[in-house]
Parts: C-alpha cells; structure tokens; sequence
C-alpha cells in the first residue's frame, strides 16, 4: 500500500527549531505529525470503547473521573499495535517526498503567538506557503495489512489534518493545511481534496472502521467519559444550565464539532485572531462589547460562573486567574482553515476535583461530574453567542 498526500499551508506554520525559530532548511517533522495522529487514533479508539460501554467514568481521588487500568492498557495496546510502541515497530511508515515554506517573522497579534514570545528579544519567524508530500505506506517488516486497519489509520490521520494543526498554536488555529489524497477513496472527499463540509461523513466512515478493527458493536453509555473521545453517544444534561438551547439537552452530545464560516471576506490572519480571542476573557468581553467587572458582576458566563478552567489549566497571569499545580489541556480545540474554522469540543471526566481562583480574593473551586456538564453546555452556548457577535454563520456538526 501507498497513499499520497499532498498538504498546502493555510494558517501560519510555527514549527520551531533548539531555538524556537522557523529554519526553511527543515521545514516539516514528522515527529510533530506523529504525535498528533497518535492523539486522534487515541481517541477514535476509546470512543469505540466507550460507545460499547467498555469506558466507564470512574470515581478516582484527585480527578473528577479516572480510567480503570485494564482499560487504558487496552487503548495504549490497541493504538501501538498499529502506529508502534516501545515494544513494537509502527505499521505504517511516513516518507517525506518534498517540504518548503518561506520563512517570514512580523510581529502577529494573535493571543497565542504574544504570549509565546513574552520574555523573547526580537520576533518569532513562522512558515508560510507551506508544502508538502507524505506518503503513507506499509512498514517493511510487515507482511500483510488488513482493510480496516488501513481506514482506521489514514482516517484519523485526516481526522487529525481536520481539526488541528502542526506546530506551536495547532490547537489554537495555528499550523492547519487542505489536503489532497491519492490512493485512497472515502465519501468525504472531492476530487481527491478533503472537503470540511463532509467531516461527518469522515468520522462516521473511520468510527465503523475502528469498530470493525475492535469487533465491538454499540451500547447506549449514560455517564461522561473518563477521557478525550470521538464518539457518537448522546446523554441527558437537561436542566444543568437554564435558557440553553442550541441542541436537545435531552441527548447531548460528548463529541461535537461548531463550524464557523464569516458573513464577509476575511483574511485567514484575521480569522484567527478573531476567534483565538474567545478563549481569552479581555478579548472576549471586548468583542462581546461587555464592560469589564467583577467576576460576580460579569456578562460573561464563563467568566461570572468561574468556568474558564474548561479552556485549558493553568490560566493566570501576574498571579490571578485559575491555579492548578499541573496541567490539563483545553477541552476545546480550534482549527483555522481557508474556507472556515473548526471548533473541536470534548465532554470528559479528567479534571481535577478541585482548583483555585485568584481574582479580587481567592476562592478554592470543587469539581464535579455536574460542574464539568455544566462548563461543556456553557462553553458551546458561549461560543455560538461570540461567533454571531463578530459576524460568523455556526453549524454544530454532531455524528
């Protein structure tokens, strides 16, 4: 097997080198895509789990909700039986056929790449008009591939060239390419380019696939997942957070996309710092023409139900904010595209039972099951609101 895939930069590529800086000498790393791909087949695998009602959200000390051990063997097994582990060779193989970018540095006013360079002389460079082809193909010391395997790997590789970029800021709308395909063939693409209109088409094709290569059929769970997972299930969360309706709350999705197209012409620069500001609360409430206030006081939902900590732990500055001896990613992931950005939403237990909040005095926050629900409803509801605010159209995209 090969299959081809030729990738055009859209949103800024920083792939930093030893010294945070973009060489055109050394344009793309694989190691860098590889993670990510890894993250997604990840994911795809304990939906799949999940969906069966093999992933259950257990009560564990200083998390909101732990994985049994058994469990997440079987997820580390099942990923590293096809991309590799410390036990065992990949699969699959990635040649880099050809890369170039144009190295350019500027001063970029995107949320990110500011705090990135705080305490840094001079700017940070970046790739732009990047390109490049990867083929995918069978690791020499392997016999034979089965179909579904094949899906199952260059589904989520797709999955993840959807709804993240490479490099610094690839969650925040950062690194994101289009992507041609040859030598593959799937209902969600178009002319052989991977068509953003058809994601559901794209995770729906990998899911089965995934549940072919576990043999697993689909339960009906009632309760979060324990972590990060595509999946289909839906649950009740009616009545957490009065007023809401951007869905039935009735059956809630954990796994939901927002796509986000503006109203005018914008240029792919200006889309991302729009819509990085969201995850920002100065930014948000300027934009959302709130006045700045107490936290009590605030317009702003996540701000005045002290939920911020759903965006990414910690978050503080100059000593005030959210305080957590650790870190846990954002929940929400953003990718940037030409024709329209990507809002990626997980609804999962591995928070920490309880943080600090710093502002005009301190407060110790408790986390529960219901508290994460309610920070997952908040969020999404949140983020439509913003989007008609600075004059984007919104699809919630749900399998």
């Amino acid at each position: 097997m090969s299959i081809l895939l030729k990738l055009n930069g859209e949103s800024r590529l920083y792939l930093g080198g030893y010294d945070t800086q973009f060489h055109e000498e050394d344009p793309f790393r694989t190691q860098s895509l590889k993670g990510l791909w890894r993250y997604w087949l990840r994911a795809y695998i304990a939906g799949a789990m999940y969906d069966a009602g093999l992933l259950e959200c257990k009560e564990e000390g200083d998390l909101v909700c732990g994985i049994d051990p058994e469990s997440l063997k079987k997820i580390v097994e099942k990923t590293g039986d096809l991309l590799g582990s410390q036990g065992s060779a990949s699969k699959f193989r990635i040649v880099i056929n050809r890369a170039k970018a144009d190295r350019k540095e500027d001063e970029f006013a995107a949320q990110r790449i500011r705090l990135l360079s705080m305490g840094k002389r001079g700017k940070i460079s970046y790739g732009d008009k990047a390109y490049a082809e990867i083929i995918i193909e069978k690791s020499p010391h392997v016999k034979r591939i089965d179909e579904n395997e094949i899906k199952v790997v260059i589904g989520s590789l797709l999955t993840a060239l959807s709804l993240n970029g490479l490099g610094k800021g690839g969650r925040r709308g950062l690194g994101t390419f289009s992507v041609e395909v040859e030598g593959f063939n799937g209902d969600f693409l178009v002319n052989g380019k991977l068509d953003h209109s058809k994601l559901r088409e794209l995770i729906r094709e990998t899911m089965e696939s995934v549940r072919s290569y576990l043999d697993l059929d689909r339960g009906k769970p009632s309760e979060i997942p324990p972590i990060d997972c595509i999946s289909e299930a839906k649950i009740d969360l009616s009545g957490i957070v009065p007023g809401v309706r951007l869905i039935n709350l009735r059956e809630t999705p954990v796994f939901m996309i927002v796509r986000a197209k503006p109203r005018e012409d914008k240029s792919i620069d200006n889309m991302v710092i729009e819509l990085q500001d969201f995850f920002y609360r100065p930014a948000r409430l300027r934009r959302m023409k709130y006045r700045i206030s107490s936290a009590d006081e605030s317009r702003d939902d996540i701000t005045r139900e002290r939920l911020a900590w759903f965006l990414g732990l910690p978050r503080m500055q100059k000593m005030t904010g959210y305080i957590y001896d650790g870190r846990r990613a954002s929940a929400v992931h953003l990718a940037v595209h030409k024709e329209g950005a990507l809002f990626t939403f997980f609804l999962s237990g591995d928070w920490p039972t309880e943080i600090v909040w710093i502002g005009r005095r301190r407060k110790n926050l408790k986390i529960d099951r219901l508290e994460v629900k309610k920070a997952y409803i908040t969020s999404v509801s949140s983020l439509l609101e913003y989007l008609d605010r600075i004059g984007y159209e919104s699809e919630v995209i749900y399998l």
